[in-house]
């Protein structure tokens, strides 16, 4: 350790200090004497080092004052007085993260860089908004980040705009968030907890800046915040940087944030709310239903790991006793669970979906008897077992996916530490986990279920009840409100909002002064040093089939990954495949019922999952190999257990129980229909793509596509039911073949030799099947051109197209220019001017192209801004400066650490792909030389784009309607 308690260092006193095996961690409590700021500490040699300020911000009403203030304080500051210097660090740092986040009772500001030098520039540029933001004395950035009235002239119409208020509109357009607003709302009429942190729509226009500036001044002082450092750094120097720069111009106070706890309730309530849905959708099935527990605010650590395993116990595993008897009483098409401990009292949610408003009194009389009759009957102590494996697998495997652990470490943290509980206890699991296996042969989990649930009566029964026209007539009534509220205004003061907007316009359409520029300080091209890694894939042929090994230190644990390629199907067979793939592993074997089969996996295995995709050519959107993917993973000590059960749902699953195949396909059109909106921007740059793409063609098989055959399936399924049993084990028996499978271990040679050793488990019950030509798909689009119609309040806008087919070529230049668009040109166009929450770009290696927004209020403005990007970049001047900014910032996405499993991962995406090393250096010298010049000459390839006829959007109906002359089709999504 490098202190001892009760050391000073550089005004921080050591208040606590412990090793965390856990986390591979010496960790130090600290508290800066002077401003009472806390701070914690975790030394370890991770070089991705993570900082954040965190306050404790508690509302007590909806105007969403936390989560704009979020927004605002990374509108310039004391130091640095630019509009938004979050952007400029995004364009021009390597970082590994750099967000901030509002939870509804903290405001967290979170960065993570693996370069020493940035680490420090991005934490000195948080630390400098959180405390001196210019958002305090400028209206104008509330305006622009909340909420601000927008008048064009005396004649248009007066309209609310602002960031966050679109964002939420977006955000509480789904029945899920509507229905988690309205439920929070009743579980905890008397905290914060009952109140929207992120904000209200039909409540953000109250906001005035007397209110806002109160807040920053109540809640953004050292006194009430959380300083958290993680990894391998130069602590004397930080913690002295951080007393001198920041912390020791402020006195400790007293801050009244404290999260109050709410009283238990006598009594259940119950409450019904209606949500939107498109004027031709059927309300029938559409119903909701939800049963919300709270907790006490002193659970231990122990309690609450047990309760998350009991939620997957009871209902997400396969067979969960709580789900089966909701389905098997008809109350709905799927049942879900959440266990939430982020909040000082944790929440328990237990949903079903595709119900009908009618039986919510049924729907908690099976869950209440079902509940009672598992604690008085005893948990299947297997299935308590296998799942407790399952999440000490999790636990100890550590896989972030590239995300910095140490963030996830300090988020963890918080859950306690936000609550004056001891932080380190939020990152210890070993000795919890090890009482939960004594805990299995006692009636511990009963208990809990008793004491938690069954007799605590602090609960919200909810029903969302669908409604037609409920958007559209919340968007009349604002736009009344709104017209009744400029008719009784004076010309004056029409004139004084007239030049307010002009006036706001003006200043987002500005660009920032070089001298403002210049305070963000930025790194060199010289440090651009990372190098791209020789990826080896050791091939070799083993009983016929291809070998592929990855080596790497995987800290034993075993990682399978087998490619079947889809050489055998035809394109009637594509959607049934992907149905199978999402079915397997959840039914019935010779050997096993879904559920021992749920249970053996997650007792003997990290999990296995199942996807078709299309291994495309780096180069080329017409060649791609089909495969359907399965991965897979275990301790190396359990090898043998993984590739029996693999080779058990692979040769020998049956499809003849019919009523559990409807349950698995009413379970999966259900998470379709409760999903869709939320991930517009995703499919519907997936169905962009196969508008002029082979390669995205296919992709979009799993897509909308797969979407609207679900419908079809669910409403034909019973008159369908048998040829649907015959068709998938066909399809089945068409793509399990030893021909047409590839595989590729992961790991060092006791990996490889675990895998092969037990190879035949998986092959000797194999067909062998007949090496044919692949077939080649087509699947030509029905329509071009669509838009997509829901009951949301915000659209998803796409457009693009392929440029290599109008003769242009691929460089290293074009990633350049897509940060350029992100952070300037779509950032102030769509983002800025225009409201949406955001826009992403892709120009692959390929050809394609796309723009799309996310969470845009508008729809043919954002189109023209698209249209006129190629304008922009023939004119871009930037300073050789902003030029370094932008490759910088480009070159962040190669600072990810990449977990062993990834590194396998890509290697093998790599290589099916034709990505060289070579090509890849070649992309990566062009990024790091790229010049202003080079970023013009790509103007022509983007006209040829935008030039292409290809839009997609999904978004709001009125919206939508009001624009069907751009679309050659106007759709409804799946009823």
């Amino acid at each position: 350790m490098k202190w001892k308690m009760g050391d000073m260092v550089h005004g921080f006193r050591v208040n606590s200090m412990s090793h965390i095996e856990e986390v591979n961690s010496d960790a130090y409590l600290m508290e800066h004497v002077k401003s009472g700021a806390r701070l914690m500490y975790l030394d370890n040699d991770d070089d991705n080092k993570v900082f954040y300020i965190c306050f404790r911000t508690t509302p007590d009403n909806s105007k969403g004052t936390p989560h704009i203030m979020e927004h605002s304080t990374l509108c310039g500051s004391r130091k640095y007085p630019l509009k938004e210097p979050f952007v400029e660090l995004a364009k021009g740092s390597l970082n590994t993260f750099l967000n901030a986040i509002t939870w509804p009772d903290k405001t967290m500001y979170p960065i993570a860089s693996r370069n020493d030098v940035d680490f420090h520039n991005l934490m000195d540029v948080y630390l400098d908004a959180v405390f001196y933001p210019n958002c305090l004395k400028n209206p104008q950035i509330l305006m622009q980040e909340g909420w601000h009235y927008e008048l064009e002239s005396k004649d248009a119409p007066l309209t609310y705009n602002g960031v966050v208020y679109n964002e939420m509109k977006g955000a509480l357009s789904s029945p899920e968030a509507i229905m988690e607003d309205r439920a929070m709302e009743k579980l905890f009429p008397n905290t914060t907890y009952g109140v929207e942190s992120g904000g209200d729509p039909e409540v953000i226009p109250t906001l005035s800046f007397r209110e806002f500036t109160e807040f920053h001044r109540r809640f953004y002082h050292p006194s009430n915040s959380y300083i958290y450092l993680y990894g391998d750094m130069d602590i004397e120097k930080t913690l002295d940087y951080l007393d001198r720069e920041y912390l020791s111009a402020f006195d400790k106070r007293n801050v009244d944030s404290m999260v109050k706890t709410q009283a238990p309730f006598s009594k259940r309530v119950s409450l019904t709310a209606p949500y939107g849905i498109a004027e031709n959708e059927s309300p029938e099935g559409k119903a909701i239903h939800a049963l919300y527990t709270a907790f006490n605010d002193h659970m231990t650590t122990m309690d609450s790991l047990a309760f998350r395993i009991l939620n997957y116990v009871l209902i997400d595993m396969d067979g969960a006793p709580l789900k089966q008897a909701v389905l098997d009483a008809g109350l709905g098409s799927d049942l879900s669970g959440s266990y939430g401990d982020s909040y000082k009292q944790p929440v328990w949610i237990v949903e079903a979906t595709g119900s009908e408003v009618d039986k919510q009194a049924a729907f908690a009389d099976v869950v209440d008897s079902t509940l009672r009759s598992i604690a008085l009957k005893g948990i299947d102590k297997d299935m308590l077992e296998a799942a407790l494996n399952r999440t000490e697998f999790t636990a100890r495997e550590n896989d972030y996916q590239g995300r910095p652990k140490g963030l996830f470490y300090g988020v963890r943290a918080m859950d306690m530490w936000l609550y004056d509980r001891n932080p380190m206890d939020a990152l210890r699991y070993i000795d919890d986990m090890n009482t939960l296996r004594k805990n299995l042969k006692t009636n511990y989990f009963e208990n809990l279920l008793l004491r938690y649930v069954i007799k605590n009566p602090h609960q919200v029964l909810i029903t969302m009840k669908p409604e037609k026209g409920l958007t559209e007539k919340a968007n009349q009534e604002t736009a009344e409100k709104l017209a009744s509220f400029k008719s009784s205004l004076s010309d004056e003061q029409l004139e004084k909002i007239m030049a307010s907007t002009k006036a706001l316009k003006e200043r987002q359409a500005s660009g920032e002064t070089e001298e403002a520029l210049k305070t963000i300080p930025l790194l060199s091209r010289k440090d651009l040093k990372r190098p791209i890694e020789e990826e080896v894939l050791e091939k070799e042929s083993v009983s016929g089939v291809d070998h592929f090994h990855f080596q790497v230190h995987t800290n034993g644990i075993t990682y399978l990954n087998l490619y079947f390629t889809l050489v055998n199907l035809k394109e009637a067979d594509i959607p049934y495949a992907i149905l199978l793939s999402s079915l397997l592993r959840s039914l019935s074997t010779t050997r096993h019922s879904y559920t021992e089969l749920a249970r053996l996996s997650n007792a003997y295995t990290g999990g296995m999952s199942f996807a078709l995709n299309g291994y495309g050519k780096v180069n080329d959107t017409s060649s791609y190999l089909p495969a359907l993917t399965i991965r897979a993973k275990a301790l190396t000590s359990k090898t043998d257990k993984l590739m029996d059960l693999l080779g058990e749902v692979i040769n020998h699953t049956l499809f003849t129980d019919a009523k559990r195949l409807k349950e698995l396909v009413l379970q999966e059109k259900s998470e379709w229909d409760m999903s869709a909106f939320s991930r517009g921007h995703t499919l519907v740059m997936t169905r962009l793509t196969s508008y002029f793409s082979k390669g995205g063609e296919f992709a979009e098989q799993s897509g909308l596509s797969y979407y609207y055959f679900l419908a079809d399936l669910v409403k034909h399924f019973d008159e369908n039911r048998e040829g649907l049993q015959e068709k998938l084990a066909a399809v089945s028996g068409k793509i399990f073949t030893r021909s047409g499978l590839f595989f590729e271990t992961i790991g060092e040679e006791e990996e490889k030799k675990a895998v092969l050793e037990n190879l035949p488990l998986l092959l000797d019950d194999m067909e062998v099947g007949v090496k044919t030509a692949p077939h080649v798909y087509s699947f030509p689009p029905e329509s071009r051109n669509e838009a997509f119609l829901t009951s949301g309040k915000v659209q998803y806008v796409a457009k693009g197209g392929n440029f290599k087919s109008h003769g242009f070529a691929y460089t290293g230049a074009l990633r350049v220019m897509e940060t350029i668009l992100r952070y300037e040109y779509l950032w102030k166009k769509v983002r800025v001017l225009g409201g949406a929450y955001g826009a992403f770009t892709q120009f692959l290696r390929d050809g394609t192209a796309i723009l799309c927004s996310y969470r845009d209020p508008n729809l043919a403005q954002t189109i023209r801004a698209y249209e006129e990007l190629p304008a922009y970049l023939e004119n871009l001047t930037l300073s050789d400066r902003e030029m370094t900014k932008y490759v910088i910032g480009t070159m962040a996405a190669d600072e990810i650490q990449l977990t062993p499993s990834m590194k396998g991962e890509r290697a093998m995406v790599h290589y099916l792909s034709g990505n060289t090393r070579e090509s890849r250096m070649k992309i990566r010298d062009e990024i790091i030389n790229c010049q202003v010049e080079d970023i013009r000459r790509l103007a022509p390839l983007v006209d040829s784009v935008m030039k292409d006829p290809y839009i997609c959007v999904m978004g709001s109906e009125d919206k939508i309607q009001k624009d069907k002359d751009l679309f050659d089709e106007v759709r409804s999504l799946p009823d």
